[in-house]
């Protein structure tokens, strides 16, 4: 396929001849997908060609040069959702007030500013916001636009919307290939069918031209059973491009349970889900996070290059590390980006959650689990020991940063 090689000389001029030959040597984990004239790799990074791939480019460049950019941020535009599910990561969070349109467009021309390639917008459940196309619209095209929904009031007429606005993705979230599993723990109220809606709101997108996926945390009971292959195959009978797998973290509606993460060989699991899939060329693509962000790839960037904004306008590390270094309505959200270097100077070989509660005799979990949430920036300092700057480097990076 030449797009892998034409994708690897536009980035040629930003990394390092070795890191080219180890992205090649990886191709055959990644199942391209094409979508209206672009080529997706997967939603871990913008689709190529566009402008916001050009921005990953030169934001590559910059932190070969030693400067943090952010180039992911998922943003809660709102709280509110009807449904309770048993892993929702937003739970637990301090009832304030939430971001209006004014300052979430602040937001994300801070974001602009500061080299960001890819904005996610979560919750709660976004589209109950009738400004978020507006949103969406604002980060385009600079930035790719990424809504995470559970397909709750996303017909025809607002997935129209959103195309017009320019999304470039929507990932609707399943809990199983069974609907009444699912509907269960949705938590879902009489009368409600949250799988029905996540199929209509699947075709809704597809039928409005977006680049659409399914996500589904991979938790011990579907990887151990055949939960997952149960949600691949329904992903392939739905026509999505991607089937993106979560790895459970202890956050959220779980905070400090860290008997809900999984171990290193079930990781492993899900990470070899990947790659198998994808070797063999099955459609969709399957983005495992277990293998993006484990040590032989490129590792944990929460606070790196990820940032996450909940609804009221606290700035964490990522949307599953529920530790908040200041509030954008507050204070600029660059000031406390660059407020957060020492803690995060590199990208980590495994995910920051794993470490902080297996490594700080479940100070970290202890804390999570008496609230409220995020911790706040004073507290969050005091659990995150500043990242040293001769730490080991995720594989990938090592060979983006050329040492």
């Amino acid at each position: 396929m030449l797009e892998w090689p034409r994708m690897l000389m536009r980035m040629a001029r930003a990394v390092p001849a070795p890191h080219l030959a180890w992205l090649w040597s990886r191709r055959r984990d990644f199942q391209l997908q094409k979508h209206d004239g672009r080529v997706w790799v997967n939603t871990f990074f913008p689709p190529y060609p566009s402008n916001a791939f050009d921005r990953f480019i030169a934001a590559t460049r910059a932190i070969r040069r030693g400067r943090r950019v952010p180039t992911s941020a998922y943003l809660a535009v709102t709280a509110e959702c009807p449904f309770d599910c048993p892993h929702c990561s937003h739970a637990g969070r301090t009832d304030a007030e939430e971001l209006t349109t004014q300052q979430w467009l602040d937001v994300i021309e801070e974001l602009r500013r500061l080299g960001t390639c890819i904005v996610g917008f979560t919750g709660g459940e976004p589209v109950l916001r009738s400004d978020l196309p507006r949103l969406v619209a604002a980060a385009g095209p600079e930035m790719a636009t990424i809504v995470f929904t559970s397909g709750v009031q996303l017909g025809s007429r607002e997935a129209d919307r959103l195309a017009e606005a320019g999304c470039d993705c929507v990932t609707v979230g399943i809990e199983s290939a069974d609907p009444d599993e699912h509907n269960r723990l949705r938590a879902c109220g009489e009368g409600e069918n949250s799988f029905a809606a996540a199929s209509f709101a699947v075709e809704a997108c597809r039928q409005a031209g977006i680049y659409t996926a399914l996500s589904t945390v991979a938790t011990h009971d579907k990887l151990n059973g055949e939960g997952l292959d149960a949600i691949y195959e329904m992903a392939r009978e739905w026509g999505v491009g991607e089937l993106r797998l979560l790895a459970p973290v202890a956050t959220g509606s779980k905070a400090g349970c860290e008997a809900f993460m999984l171990d290193e060989p079930e990781r492993r699991r899900l990470s070899d889900f990947q790659a198998r899939h994808n070797r063999r060329g099955d459609d969709p693509a399957v983005l495992s996070f277990a293998y993006m962000e484990g040590e032989h790839c490129f590792g944990c960037g929460a606070g790196f290059h990820h940032l996450f904004v909940d609804a009221h306008g606290e700035l964490c590390p990522c949307d599953l590390t529920p530790m908040s270094f200041g509030n954008v309505t507050r204070q600029p959200l660059g000031e406390i980006w660059q407020g957060m270097a020492d803690r995060f100077r590199r990208p980590r070989r495994q995910c920051i959650m794993g470490d902080l509660m297996a490594n700080r005799n479940n100070a970290v979990a202890e804390e999570l689990a008496t609230g409220p949430l995020p911790l706040p920036p004073e507290l969050s300092a005091t659990l995150i020991a500043p990242s040293a700057p001769d730490a080991p480097l995720p594989d990938g990076y090592r060979r983006i940063l050329d040492v």
